[in-house]
């Protein structure tokens, strides 16, 4: 039995160690570029362009990839389903993480992936008519002609480039993630009190230790595939 009983009151010692005062953004999460403190930014055009290249790529050749290949490659990067609905996410991305630059190119991923989960294959036709179920034709209608015919020409039928394809996206992807952390520090140092910027600089640093553990782990599965 619990018995409850009165607390005199009495000074408590004042926890004096600085913090942050406020939720910070996981140093990995990407958005839609319009937070300069979340997504980081790509102000090079050629840069973006790059990276534009690489995402489409990367997806061409998952999209065509062997379906069980297809599934190491983002089980590796966001765990399995399973892995996903338990919230099991020291390894791999977080859940909800939003990898790609371009809101129609996440948007054929977060098919294949649907796909994959239901053990079906995400082929251009099946990814495509997931697509025009969701109401997303129109926005992916580039991607995924630039998919279903490739401009070097349809991949290698075993998709022999996708994991090397899959580890350069996810660099890139971090990368942006260390950037934003900068960005993020820099606004911090900029508007809030001296006090504080100890706590925020261990939370950021938190992100960034948390951050790594993911990427050497994702890097190290798909260089084993």
């Amino acid at each position: 039995m619990t018995v409850m009983v009165d607390t005199p009151d009495v000074d408590r010692p004042v926890d004096s160690r600085p913090r942050a005062v406020e939720p910070l953004p996981e140093l990995e999460t990407v958005a839609d570029g319009q937070d300069l403190t979340l997504a980081g930014a790509i102000a090079d055009p050629d840069a973006l362009d790059d990276a534009m290249r690489l995402e489409v790529d990367m997806l061409t050749a998952l999209v065509w990839a062997p379906p069980q290949l297809a599934r190491s490659v983002v089980e590796a990067i966001i765990g399995t389903h399973a892995d996903r609905q338990a919230g099991t996410t020291a390894t791999v991305l977080p859940a909800g993480s939003v990898l790609f630059w371009r809101d129609a190119h996440q948007d054929v991923w977060d098919t294949v992936v649907a796909l994959l989960d239901e053990g079906s294959p995400a082929t251009p036709v099946l990814v495509n008519a997931r697509l025009a179920d969701r109401g997303l034709t129109t926005r992916t209608r580039g991607i995924m002609l630039e998919i279903a015919s490739p401009r070097h020409g349809r991949p290698v039928a075993d998709s022999a480039d996708l994991p090397y394809l899959a580890a350069a996206l996810i660099d890139a992807w971090y990368r942006r993630g260390y950037t934003a952390l900068l960005t993020r520090m820099q606004q911090v140092t900029e508007e809030r009190p001296t006090a504080e910027l100890a706590g925020h600089w261990t939370a950021l640093t938190t992100h960034q230790q948390a951050a790594e553990t993911r990427w050497l782990a994702i890097r190290d599965t798909l260089a084993r595939i």
